[in-house]
């Protein structure tokens, strides 16, 4: 090889590395709103339940207009249906730090909850709220149901739910339920609650127990929400049995969404380059003073 050929390579290495440097200075690109990403959102402190009692029959208490119980300081949220007694829950989701041009592809509810009473006939419904209901924080007037119905996101047998474990709840139409601008409002019904069925006999009943917010990390309330290119990490549609005994999320993983372990192989790529770049050119700049007569 001339001292002219050698000159060359070593300017095209140095080059090389140059740029292979610039790159990794630069990586990872902007996420923009079409990158697959997700977020999650810890339950608010005004998330509880309203009980109305009643002894004018049961479709007087479904349908009274007269003000609840409120409880929202409770551990825990009470759903459930008896001919003398209705609870119903509503949980809040402060949402509004999603990006306003986001196309949301998923929206996955989990709460940590066990379900008793008459266990081969408890379903659970979760409807969507609006901006103005329910109340934040709930007043006694929320037990009255808006008269435009409500949208159902989620309709579940929890009959199995006979263990306290986390409940993994995909919504339905996520960009309808979820609030980008806002606080995002779900309400709880049990099925005999929703659909209008009176319970067989004044014994009956069909009560499901979740813990709230103010039980704290690792049991309370969250919803994951996705938007982007991909619904959540690609995974399979959720199970309502399945359970998930670590809600939070790591903060390189909110980040960046899914693309934490491509972004960690790309830095291992470029370092490999780097390293190799350098070797040739030291190899290159031996070969040259061998060649003009001088000595490593």
């Amino acid at each position: 090889m001339t001292l002219t050929a050698q000159s060359k390579l070593i300017r095209a290495c140095t080059l090389l590395a140059t740029i292979s440097a610039a790159a990794c200075i630069a990586w990872p690109p902007a996420m923009s709103a079409d990158s697959p990403q997700s977020e999650t959102f810890l339950s608010e402190p005004a998330d509880g339940h309203l009980r109305q009692n009643g002894e004018d029959g049961w479709e007087a208490l479904r349908n009274s207009e007269a003000p609840a119980e409120v409880f929202e300081d409770l551990r825990y949220v009470k759903i459930n249906s008896r001919t003398d007694i209705i609870y119903r829950g509503f949980l809040f989701f402060d949402t509004s730090s999603l990006p306003d041009d986001c196309e949301l592809t998923g929206a996955v509810l989990h709460i940590y909850s066990k379900c008793t009473g008459d266990l081969d006939d408890c379903q659970l419904y979760i409807l969507g709220g609006t901006d103005e209901y329910p109340s934040m924080p709930l007043a006694p007037d929320d037990y009255a149901l808006p008269d435009e119905a409500l949208p159902v996101c989620a309709h579940v047998d929890v009959g199995e739910w006979t263990e306290l474990a986390y409940r993994a709840l995909p919504l339905e139409d996520p960009d309808t339920v979820v609030n980008k601008a806002g606080v995002t409002k779900l309400c709880l019904l049990e099925r005999r609650d929703y659909e209008g069925v009176s319970p067989p006999d004044p014994r009956s009943e069909n009560e499901l127990k979740l813990y709230s917010h103010e039980e704290g990390d690792g049991f309370q309330p969250y919803l994951e929400v996705s938007w982007g290119e991909q619904p959540p990490g690609e995974q399979p549609a959720a199970t309502p049995a399945e359970t998930d005994p670590e809600p939070q999320e790591s903060e390189a993983t909110r980040a960046g969404g899914d693309n934490v372990a491509p972004r960690a192989s790309t830095y291992a790529a470029i370092a490999l380059a780097l390293v190799a770049t350098a070797a040739i050119a030291v190899a290159a700049r031996r070969r040259a003073r061998r060649a003009t007569g001088n000595s490593d």
